[in-house]
């Protein structure tokens, strides 16, 4: 036998070596878990006897702290004459206590004096309580039959008055607080702690309280008794217990905490496996020493393995590295290990070079698309440009005929005042000729000092047309005097820039009718000019973005993003200042400052 033993392979006698050491393992185990179990019950019915006596000496209590507040009740004045003015002490005593939900002080034929409850209760004791207080010339405790979540019990008191008993006192109490209480308490799971009284009606229950609350436990049985006592037995919903009870003596009410015994079992299973865990630890050591070399070979070069083939599937992850068991595989691990750092630092420099390339390309066709508009610009101007000079021509024509016309004396006073509404407005559309093609050229020249008011109405004449077309108010605050050195068509272009976005604000936000406000001053030696607008304002995330190039909050197609970069590149190179701040009614303020031209050249 031991011949063909030893000529086994080695894992087959471990395995053979391992069985036979865990038989008289198992059976020390078996013994363990046996005694464990007994130990643990005799723990849990310790327990749930303490926890039972615990809570009836708490019950105890509170009935004990009712029984001297209503002796103190009982003996004052006002109800002692059964008077109807005591309703307001009753009043005030429910009020303080949460779980009395009424005080009732009943004469001896059983009509009510007073009350405490300033509402209709949740229940109604009736009167058939008096005549059991009367009969007992005690304190009667009498559970209200309903089936609510909470229980209501009654405690009545005689009212003594000269010797004789002239009514009762009730006191209906909620068991709300010690439902709560019972909740509170730590118990494993699937405890239950049930509160009944003689007749084993359920007054409180941690389990289905809903449902419960109400029923008799075990009805047609008698589970009351007067001493404290612990057993086991299957409870109403089918589940063996661990039971300790104990009597609230001021009720009488029976006071029971039940265990599941698959507790026990769960306790002495933990225990059992513990103490098992240990033993097979201490068999697993020089197991472990056994095979240790053996698998340390296999496990390297399963590690290689393993690890060349998660390469194969695109895995470039780097090689956990585990104890080797001779040199040789740690220098071949090492090999791997820097053939796959190199791989993907190689990797990482294409990836950044792609990326690289396409933001450039992307860069690239923005700016393509940038320059065809300008481009497309460009050409609208020069258009506009010529058109503008060639209108003005038969417009100077009509000025200059309406002019001779109002010359001659034969011609009637009603036309004459034609002509002159026909030159006004001759006039005002060359004023608008000359600025929409002083605007469309663009062209740069030298500096000039200008009026910001002259931009103002330059812009104004080109918009305003489109503003009140679109129910949008155009005000004019002009305010400043003092004249700046600037290019009068680039001032033209950032003012127009201001106008244009707070018209698109108002009208893409909806805010119709709106109102745009143009205001020029002066603050000591700079002018400064602000457009306000009644729009939405721009959001707290975006403000630090609104000058950068590119960047529009309007939707794809109808914004560049260069509109306030080009505006902040001409007032930055005329030494100025441009920002924007929200206005006091939740709109946009866009504003710019120059320096004076006196301050300019001095």
């Amino acid at each position: 036998m031991m011949r063909r033993f030893w000529t086994q392979p080695l894992q087959r006698q471990l395995v053979i070596a391992i069985v036979l050491l865990l038989v008289p393992v198992l059976g020390a185990a078996i013994w363990a878990g046996v005694v464990t179990y007994r130990e643990r019950v005799a723990d849990v019915r310790d327990q749930t006897q303490a926890l039972s006596m615990t809570t009836a000496a708490w019950v105890n209590r509170d009935l004990d702290i009712i029984d001297r507040m209503a002796v103190s009740i009982s003996g004052l004045d006002a109800v002692q004459r059964l008077d109807e003015s005591a309703a307001d002490l009753l009043r005030r005593a429910v009020i303080s206590r949460p779980s009395w939900s009424d005080i009732l002080l009943v004469r001896r034929d059983g009509t009510l004096a007073a009350r405490g409850a300033t509402v209709p209760p949740a229940v109604d004791p009736g009167t058939a309580w008096v005549s059991e207080v009367l009969e007992q010339h005690n304190r009667v405790v009498l559970p209200l039959a309903v089936r609510t979540t909470p229980q209501y019990v009654l405690l009545g008191y005689p009212i003594e008055r000269e010797g004789r008993i002239v009514g009762a006192l009730g006191y209906v109490i909620t068991l709300q607080a010690l439902q709560d209480a019972l909740a509170a308490l730590p118990l494993p799971p699937g405890s239950v702690i049930t509160v009944t009284d003689r007749e084993s009606r359920i007054l409180a229950r941690t389990i289905d309280p809903e449902h419960m609350v109400g029923r008799l436990l075990y009805p047609g049985q008698q589970t009351f008794t007067d001493a404290a006592r612990d057993y086991e037995r299957v409870g109403p919903d089918g589940i063996r217990r661990i039971y300790g009870e104990s009597v609230a003596d001021k009720g009488p009410w029976l006071v029971s905490v039940e265990v599941p015994v698959s507790v026990v079992a769960a306790r002495a299973t933990s225990l059992w496996m513990r103490n098992s865990t240990i033993l097979l630890l201490g068999i697993a050591g020089w197991v472990i020493v056994a095979i240790v070399l053996s698998r340390r070979l296999t496990g390297a070069v399963d590690h290689l393995r393993v690890t060349a083939l998660r390469i194969a599937r695109g895995d470039f992850s780097p090689i956990r590295r585990q104890p080797k068991l001779s040199r040789e595989f740690g220098d071949l691990e090492q090999a791997f290990d820097e053939m796959l750092q190199r791989f993907n630092e190689s990797r990482a420099a294409l990836d950044a070079q792609m990326a690289e390339e396409r933001r450039m390309r992307e860069e690239l066709e923005s700016l393509q698309s940038q320059v065809i508009r300008q481009e497309r610009l460009a050409a609208v101007g020069q258009l506009v440009s010529g058109v503008a000079h060639e209108i003005n021509n038969p417009l100077q024509a009509i000025l200059g005929f309406a002019e001779l016309l109002q010359m001659q004396s034969d011609v009637p006073d009603t036309i004459k005042d034609d002509l002159r509404l026909i030159q006004k407005e001759s006039a005002r559309a060359c004023a608008i000729i000359r600025n929409l093609a002083m605007f469309a050229r663009q062209q740069p020249g030298q500096a000039a000092t200008v009026h910001l008011g002259d931009v103002v109405s330059a812009v104004a004449e080109l918009r305003h047309r489109r503003l009140h077309a679109q129910g949008i108010e155009l005000s004019i605050d002009d305010r400043s005097t003092q004249p700046v050195m600037a290019l009068i068509t680039e001032l033209q272009q950032v003012v127009l820039n201001f106008v244009v976005n707070a018209e698109q604000a108002i009208v893409m936000a909806g805010r119709l009718p709106g109102r745009i406000t143009v205001r020029t001053y002066d603050v000591d030696a700079h002018a400064l000019l602000e457009v306000e607008d009644t729009g939405p304002g721009v959001p707290v995330e975006n403000e630090s973005k609104l000058f950068q190039p590119f960047f529009t909050t309007k939707p794809v197609g109808q914004g560049t993003g260069l509109g306030l970069s080009v505006s902040y590149g001409i007032v930055e190179s005329m030494g100025g200042r441009i920002g924007y701040r929200r206005a006091a009614t939740g709109g946009a303020i866009f504003y710019f400052e120059l320096p004076a031209a006196a301050a300019t050249h001095a």
